[in-house]
């Protein structure tokens, strides 16, 4: 039996569309082997629908992996159990991706490297900011260069944590994009590039004074903030809660605040917020997690 454990993301951060994200300590742990014959999908997700058959996300991972390397199994078995919530913007279907590959890829004889298996997966998924973490856990920065992905981990050291508010209702990540504009200012595009930037900088060297500025974004938070009721009226309570960022989790529509972790009052002020205001939503404190996904096999 193969184990594989798949940390949850967040990707863009604010002004780093399409190429900052960072893992959190929420797992996907799937379970995966060869038998005599036939497919059997087990699965226990939060949230979504997770299809027992072809067309299940980690076995579909999975045969891409097998049509890559020329390797024909007799059978499939896969278990899945997810902490990651569906369809809100925490890399569940990145989770899914890397964890299945990772599999497939023992169960074909560990033919394809990281590497390989960071470009298939990117390819699949159409963009690498959840994948990166995914795979080598930490705070990364995705690139694509030609046809290869390009992904650059670094292992964070600091005190803070992740306030993750997730609502009761989720956005489809193609309508998402869709409110995306074709062109933007320079301007704006200058504006993300510094903030991106300072955002890099402020998680990595522990200098959180600017770290507000560095999720500051004209790319994708504007256009797509009209699919996340009360939007605004959240941020401006994240930062009177004392939030140091606060930011649009992947495509939404999950809403993200960086706290110190000595803040130990965030979670509850927040979903006295959400109650009073008839908002519902939930408030989890999580971690970074520098790991990624595990790998591990058992007789």
């Amino acid at each position: 039996m193969i184990r594989i454990r798949v940390p949850a993301s967040s990707a863009n951060m604010g002004a780093g569309f399409d190429t900052l994200g960072i893992a959190l300590n929420l797992y996907s742990v799937l379970e995966v082997s060869e038998t005599e014959s036939g497919l059997e999908i087990i699965t226990h997700t939060n949230g979504g629908i997770a299809h027992n058959d072809e067309s299940n996300l980690v076995y579909r991972a999975m045969k891409r992996v097998f049509d890559e390397v020329a390797y024909t199994p007799s059978g499939i078995y896969i278990k899945q159990e997810s902490k990651i919530p569906m369809t809100r913007g925490l890399g569940s279907s990145s989770a899914c991706i890397v964890g299945g590959m990772l599999g497939a890829n023992v169960i074909s004889g560990r033919k394809m490297s990281y590497n390989d298996i960071l470009n298939l997966a990117s390819d699949m998924e159409g963009h690498p900011d959840n994948v990166g973490p995914a795979l080598y856990g930490g705070l990364c920065i995705s690139a694509k260069v030609g046809k290869r992905t390009v992904v650059k981990s670094t292992k964070l050291c600091n005190n803070l944590k992740f306030a993750v508010m997730i609502p009761d209702f989720f956005v489809a990540t193609r309508k998402s994009r869709g409110a995306l504009p074709d062109f933007v200012a320079m301007r704006d595009a200058t504006a993300n590039i510094s903030s991106a930037l300072m955002l890099y900088h402020s998680l990595v060297s522990g200098d959180f004074s600017e770290l507000r500025y560095g999720v500051r974004d004209m790319l994708h938070q504007p256009y797509r903030k009209r699919y996340v009721d009360g939007f605004d009226d959240i941020v401006k309570k994240t930062y009177e809660s004392g939030a140091l960022a606060t930011y649009l989790s992947g495509s939404g529509p999950t809403i993200m605040s960086i706290t110190d972790g000595d803040n130990t009052d965030f979670a509850a002020d927040m979903e006295k917020f959400f109650r009073d205001n008839s908002h519902k939503w939930k408030c989890t404190i999580l971690e970074y997690d520098n790991v990624g996904s595990v790998v591990s096999v058992h007789p």
